[in-house]
């Protein structure tokens, strides 16, 4: 029996010491384990220039970090390490209008209509706009800092818009007092004298008024900048023409239209193309210019043939092909176009929405730049100005592509429109001569005469299309451009 209780009590000694070791044993873990991250706290926004991204796959990194630290090894996503200040590109994308974004962009209907509106396209920084909008790169936090729905600076979406300040004051530009281009030094202040108890009643009412607005020209003057809107159109880019050196019998043409008895064919109606399936490019979608020769293209110094003019005339997009034909549309007309008009692929590719470079008048020709001659302007004439289409020549062979902006210039010549009547009379006893005109007999005269700027459309093998951006007379035929 002495046996028996003995064992009765290791028994119950042994039963409580493991309901002990059972009840600590999850405190214990959860002390060893590392304390979770702190969540982002509203109050305490994150500094400029670094990523505010609160999603799962932001913050993985991070945790990855805290526990691979200790180890000194670095943090691998895919094998590939990450470089120093890097963040992962944002997984929750979602389709928001026409493109994808992991962001809640606002309407671009919403902003103010006096608003610098930019939508992202692909390429573009943070850095690079604000290098193009300030003229500096640091200034890239002010542009974020209007747009906080982006919650990572090192990741923006084509498509998404952007709304861009004016351009902020920075200390450097600010001119010390008493230095050339200082603002005026404020007038002192002149003591008043203590007013009135019934003066002291009526302060807080005039208190109240709503500040004088600041006159034009001064620091705190309101500024509005022009919206950046693409330096050519779709409209500009389907509607111009080419210059092409000889007349070759096109690899397509429209071969018969749908209502056969109208004359001439506008947008929305179907045509027929001569190439189908079995012979041509015609996949649905697939886009050609209606072309039509004009005539010969003379150079303007020379004389010498430089090729055939074409007006592009509209644009035809297929809808459905056949063995040996295409059903087509009219998708945009320029102009009147009819069944035998030639086609040619259309590759349109939009200038980006970017200022110009600053149009100087006072601007010094580099006799090492590319130089070359206006050599033909749309639609037959003899002069342009801002906005119309001008063709040079000079071409990609030449180093010329879509977007390189062009000076046109005159060269300096002796003034000979002085006036050719001489005079010299008396009257009342007085007596009236011809002025005396002097002339340099040196020539000594300004290098060139810069009447207006250009930006390449599209660029040929030899010759280019371009449109006039500024000018400040009327371009000719024969005028002079330089490479910007």
């Amino acid at each position: 029996m002495h046996t028996g209780r003995l064992s009765i009590q290791a028994l119950a000694a042994a039963l409580l010491l493991g309901w002990v070791l059972v009840g600590t044993a999850p405190v214990a873990a959860q002390e060893t384990q590392a304390p979770p991250p702190a969540e982002p706290s509203a109050e305490a926004p994150a500094p400029q220039g670094s990523a505010q991204g609160t999603d799962e796959s932001a913050a993985a990194p991070d945790r990855d970090h805290q526990r691979t630290k200790k180890k000194g090894r670095a943090v691998k996503r895919g094998g590939v390490p990450l470089q120093p200040g890097s963040t992962l590109p944002p997984t929750n994308l979602k389709k928001v209008g026409d493109h994808w974004t992991p962001y809640d962009p606002p309407d671009p209907e919403s902003f103010p209509p006096d608003a610098t509106l930019h939508i992202i396209v692909p390429g573009d920084t943070l850095w690079d706009l604000a290098d193009l909008v300030f003229g500096n790169p640091y200034l890239w936090p002010q542009i974020w800092n209007e747009n906080r729905y982006i919650q990572d600076s090192h990741w923006i979406y084509p498509g998404d818009p952007l709304l861009l300040p004016a351009r902020p004051t920075v200390v450097g530009e600010i001119v010390p007092q008493g230095q050339e281009g200082a603002p005026p030094a404020p007038a002192p202040e002149k003591l008043q004298e203590p007013a009135a108890e019934e003066e002291e009643e009526e302060a807080p009412m005039a208190a109240t008024r709503p500040p004088a607005p600041p006159a034009p020209g001064t620091a705190h003057a309101p500024r509005t900048v022009p919206k950046l809107e693409p330096l050519a159109d779709d409209y500009d880019i389907r509607c111009s023409g080419f210059i092409a050196p000889r007349e070759e019998k096109p690899d397509y043409f429209i071969s018969n239209q749908e209502e056969e008895g109208k004359l001439g064919v506008t947008e929305g109606d179907i045509v027929y193309l001569n190439r189908g399936k079995s012979n041509g490019h015609v996949d649905p979608g697939t886009e050609y210019s209606a072309i039509e020769r004009e005539g010969e293209v003379r150079h303007p110094i020379t004389h010498k043939f430089l090729g055939y003019y074409y007006r592009r005339l509209g644009s035809v997009r297929v809808l459905a092909s056949q063995e040996t034909t295409a059903i087509a549309t009219i998708s945009m007309a320029c102009d009147e176009i009819r069944t035998g008009h030639a086609l040619v692929p259309l590759d349109v590719t939009l200038l980006p929405a970017k200022p110009a470079p600053p149009f100087d008048r006072l601007i010094v020709v580099s006799p090492d730049k590319t130089t070359g001659y206006i050599v033909h302007v749309k639609d037959n004439q003899e002069r342009a100005g801002a906005g119309q289409l001008v063709d040079i020549d000079l071409g990609f062979d030449d180093g010329l592509k879509p977007g390189d902006f062009l000076t046109v210039y005159l060269p300096s010549e002796p003034f000979d429109k002085a006036p050719k009547v001489q005079y010299s009379y008396q009257w009342r006893n007085r007596r009236f001569q011809t002025p005396k005109l002097w002339k340099d007999s040196n020539n000594n005269l300004p290098p060139v005469k810069v009447i207006g700027q250009m930006v390449i459309i599209f660029a040929e093998k030899k010759t280019a299309t371009a449109k006039i951006l500024h000018s400040v007379r009327e371009i000719e035929i024969g005028d002079s451009v330089v490479v910007q």
